[in-house]
């Protein structure tokens, strides 16, 4: 495994903070991004303390502020991945979601990809790769989660058309479901096991956000494949086939 620069949005929280830490321990130069200055620094710190001969950039950035980004660009000089973790929830039923629930869902998860992808695609070095994060919600739908699901399907089309684009620049763009207890999923899973009971359907079990980040960090970065869903349950881990069209 060859010493890799990567670049990890929503940096300091749940898996994005997995992520840094699995990179930094597989001896990769990290930049840490979130838009907490207080959050990135307390990280930047613990990972400096813990790993003092660690190559760490810790840079403030708003995934669906556009200037944030645009200033944020101008103190990065080369990627070779690019993992667009950041995201939020505000859930709720359709007819009780507030416009501003979904504009906020959808500035930062889908919008928010397309700013820092569109502003970074040019500092990838050739056979680099950008990773996406999608959901289960995504796939399946999940009640009380339109504006998420919504944008995590657009996640997903995103990574099936920029694969096909940046072939011909040497990039791969794949996507990632997983399954993991974070602060942000848990509000999710209690709802769920109102919803189906103690006893959750499979494909909704979750595992830890490490797990995820060591598939991210330890395979998945330095895979071949392009335009691929993977998904991380735990243990669990293999990838979603294309849609079969089926005659009526």
């Amino acid at each position: 495994m060859k010493k890799q620069t990567i670049l990890i949005t929503g940096a300091t929280r749940g898996i994005g903070w997995a992520l840094a830490q699995e990179a930094i321990r597989k001896k990769h130069k990290v930049i840490l991004t979130g838009r907490d200055p207080l959050a990135l620094k307390k990280r930047s710190d613990t990972l400096k303390k813990d790993f003092p001969n660690a190559e760490i950039q810790a840079i403030e950035l708003d995934v669906s502020n556009r200037l944030s980004i645009q200033t944020a660009s101008q103190l990065i000089t080369e990627i070779d991945i690019l993992i667009n973790n950041a995201g939020i929830t505000a859930d709720s039923t359709f007819f009780k979601m507030t416009t501003k629930a979904w504009d906020d869902v959808i500035s930062t998860n889908l919008t928010g990809v397309f700013n820092v992808t569109h502003a970074l695609i040019n500092k990838l070095n050739p056979g680099g790769q950008l990773i996406m994060m999608t959901s289960k919600s995504a796939l399946f739908g999940n009640f009380g989660q339109t504006n998420y699901s919504a944008a995590k399907a657009g996640v997903i089309a995103l990574t099936k058309t920029l694969a096909q684009e940046l072939k011909k620049l040497n990039l791969r763009v794949n996507c990632v479901s997983p399954a993991a207890k974070t602060d942000m999923t848990l509000p999710i899973l209690e709802k769920l096991e109102e919803h189906y009971g103690q006893e959750l359907p499979k494909e909704w079990q979750l595992g830890s956000s490490s797990e995820v980040a060591h598939f991210i960090i330890n395979d998945l970065i330095d895979r071949p494949e392009t335009g691929k869903i993977f998904s991380v349950n735990g243990s669990e881990i293999g990838y979603w086939s294309e849609p079969v069209f089926h005659k009526l």
